[in-house]
């Protein structure tokens, strides 16, 4: 199995045991794509067991797959559990999540030891589908914008499936009527005129559960999502219906803690309407629609009011701090005792991810921004890409150039081979030519601007568009 960064991930025979019960010759594999990046210098990683892969109807409490997340980016081991029990108190189809200490056998090796505190995250499958939806057997995709790749998920690229295929990653093979269907939606997204785009996107998508995931998303401030990467979120043709709906995943650097668009205290001012950098093409065009515009702000007003009321948050937030306590006190000891580098290598002095915002004052924060912004009184914070250190005119370490696969500092963090380092090269000389191939002639010229460090528009500040 592949991660977002392109790494395979083979899977091998394990035994697991939970609750007293051993289950043998289960799949055992890492998984995530940054996560595995920035836990590269620790035992604690993240994992996934596949209970069905070598012996076929092994399950653990009625689930083929169990996910374990180390959380390793997240200094409270909070922000899964509480993120996705904000878009679940929305009505938004999400995993359900649960606590593990989670302990590791290799022989020879190591003899049960303590990796620590995991996160438990429900597989979106097909009884996850079955739970949330009249028909659990329709079209599950699961979008990964791979690197050398700059088309998006929702990019049309023809009438024929295969182009599709990888940026898509159906969990089964599509039938005709659902490749059709698919395609259909996302030549909509990207090609229809305005007009026939609010006439035809209510049959293709379920508009108001979109405007509620996307509520969610940003009132989280969950950027690592998939308005920002294309990926972390799974997306369901519901044969019911026969329309597209969004579920979340991978919430582990949701309350403002994706460092790469910007420090906490700026994501939590992050906008409410332009929650990412960039364009957004089936966002930006939906909401561009006046009704779905004002619908859009009735869901924000609402889910402020009850899934994402600050009291309730803090309330949700207490109880997981509790329930995480004493295993992370021990997880502590266990990587004292191993000696472990903790650290990742990048990044300002005493910063990411280290440095992040108390979870506690952070969701002040971001209530109060809310507020504001409902009010009318600020348009929030929109990220202007991703970079590293403080954000421009502060001080700070270089950032990444524009269009940049693996910045300098990501690079020496990783302690990249020199044939690593080519091969990263040959990448970057490949996604420069998609890149101008892409742009128009005034595009081009306006990155070359930003590559060299003054604003995209020249001095006079930014050119149209």
């Amino acid at each position: 199995m592949r991660g977002s960064f392109g790494i395979e991930f083979p899977i091998v025979h394990a035994a697991f045991t939970a609750e007293g019960k051993t289950y043998k010759d289960v799949g055992l594999r890492y998984k995530g794509g940054g996560s595995y990046v920035m836990s590269a210098s620790r035992l604690k990683r993240n994992f996934k067991v596949e209970l069905d892969h070598f012996e076929e109807g092994q399950r653990f409490r009625g689930q083929k797959k169990v996910n374990l997340n180390a959380g390793t980016m997240d200094t409270t081991h909070a922000r899964e559990a509480l993120a996705f029990a904000v878009y679940r108190a929305a009505g938004i189809p999400a995993p359900r999540t649960a606590f593990a200490e989670v302990t590791l056998t290799v022989p020879g090796k190591y003899d049960n030891e303590l990796l620590g505190l995991y996160t438990v995250v429900e597989q979106v499958d097909k009884a996850f589908l079955k739970s949330h939806f009249k028909d659990g057997g329709g079209l599950l995709l699961k979008p990964e914008v791979r690197m050398g790749n700059m088309r998006g998920p929702l990019s049309y690229q023809g009438d024929d499936w295969a182009p599709y295929q990888a940026a898509l990653g159906p969990k089964r093979e599509p039938t005709k009527a659902e490749a059709a269907r698919v395609i259909s939606f996302i030549k909509l997204v990207d090609r229809a005129p305005d007009e026939q785009f609010r006439r035809d996107i209510g049959s293709y998508l379920d508009v108001d559960e979109f405007l509620r995931f996307l509520a969610i998303t940003a009132l989280v401030a969950n950027t690592d999502s998939f308005f920002t990467g294309g990926h972390n979120a799974y997306v369901y043709l519901d044969p019911a219906t026969n329309k597209i709906v969004f579920i979340p995943w991978d919430m582990d650097l949701s309350f403002g803690g994706f460092f790469l668009l910007g420090p906490p205290e700026q994501q939590a001012e992050l906008s409410l309407t332009h929650p990412y950098p960039g364009n957004h093409k089936l966002v930006d065009r939906l909401l561009a629609v006046p009704e779905m515009s004002a619908r859009y702000q009735n869901i924000l007003k609402e889910l402020a009011d009850n899934a994402f009321a600050k009291d309730k948050v803090l309330a949700e937030l207490t109880t997981l701090e509790k329930v995480v306590k004493e295993p992370l006190a021990r997880e502590t000891k266990a990587v004292a005792a191993r000696k472990e580098n903790t650290g990742f290598g990048f990044g300002p002095p005493g910063g990411m991810p280290g440095r992040q915002l108390d979870l506690r004052t952070w969701i002040e924060k971001r209530s109060a921004s809310v507020a504001d912004q409902l009010a009318g009184k600020s348009k929030g914070f929109v990220p202007a890409g991703f970079g590293f250190g403080p954000p421009p005119g502060g001080p700070g370490g270089p950032r990444p150039r524009p269009g940049e696969v693996l910045p300098a500092p990501l690079r020496d963090a990783l302690r990249l081979t020199n044939e690593q380092r080519r091969k990263f090269d040959e990448l970057q000389k490949d996604v420069d030519r998609q890149v101008e191939q892409l742009l128009t002639e005034e595009q081009r010229t306006r990155l070359k601007r930003m590559r060299e460090g003054g604003p995209p528009g020249g001095p006079g500040g930014p050119g149209p568009g």
